[in-house]
């Protein structure tokens, strides 16, 4: 039987990069799953790859700073398959200019809004569900700029990922009496569709020796695997070949 066989799973950015490749790793190893992102179209071609690996997949487009939305999105969960198992807080974005004096406030908000104040609303919209049933694994992906700030990634974003660290250290403190358990998974240099943003965006070859998304898919699908007595609350994975020393 697939270890994830009856549980139900919310993908957050699952239309590209990590969020797709952990959206079809938890289907293939069993899991329904709801696929959260801006672009209709792209999780549709997500939800065809689910349903292929033999299982379901529910679609809503929306944008996770969106309180409402989000609520909406875990009650559609729940309407649908009863629970929520796992939630993947993925989403995330950052901006092309990255040092403070050129960082604008709107930017810095919303890089703030989505990679922090996102994973909050999710966190905060299926924990009434998980407590309802006595049990769940919320996996917040973070990054090496959560652990020493990067320049690569500008100071809004290494801020917002290290909120991801405490956020993720706060839900095991208060949630660990209903057996809900938390992890950050912090990777380093990964080849996903954000590398585009940066002044100079990686070649081909670079990307190549990166983490790719389903390295990242298949730590997230080890940790929500493990008896739910454990709890690993922080990973740090780096590529093999570093590029940057932060990365």
């Amino acid at each position: 039987m697939p270890v994830l066989s009856g549980k139900v799973a919310i993908v957050t950015g699952a239309g590209s990069g990590i969020g797709t490749s952990t959206a079809v790793a938890l289907a293939q190893a069993g899991a329904v799953v709801t696929l959260i992102g801006r672009s209709e179209e792209a999780l549709k071609l997500v939800a065809k790859k689910i349903e292929a690996a033999a299982s379901q997949a529910l679609i809503r487009p929306l944008s996770i700073n969106d309180a409402l939305a989000v609520e909406a999105a875990v009650q559609a969960t729940v309407d649908a398959f009863g629970r929520v198992d796992i939630l993947v807080n993925n989403a995330g974005t950052n901006t092309s200019k990255r040092k403070l004096l050129e960082t604008s406030p709107e930017d810095w908000r919303l890089v703030l809004d989505i990679n922090v104040t996102g994973a909050y609303l999710c966190t905060r919209a299926v924990l009434p569900v998980m407590q309802r049933q006595g049990e769940g694994t919320i996996v917040n992906i973070a990054s090496v700029a959560a652990k020493s700030a990067s320049l690569l990634g500008g100071a809004h974003y290494s801020a917002s990922k290290a909120a991801v660290l405490s956020l993720t250290q706060s839900t095991n403190l208060e949630q660990r009496q209903y057996n809900i358990r938390a992890t950050a998974i912090s990777p380093g240099e990964t080849a996903t569709p954000i590398l585009d943003r940066r002044a100079l965006p990686p070649s081909a070859e670079e990307r190549s020796k990166m983490l790719q998304p389903e390295d990242v898919a298949a730590t997230v699908l080890f940790v929500a695997s493990l008896p739910q007595r454990a709890c690993i609350e922080d990973v740090l994975i780096r590529p093999t070949h570093l590029r940057d020393p932060m990365g």
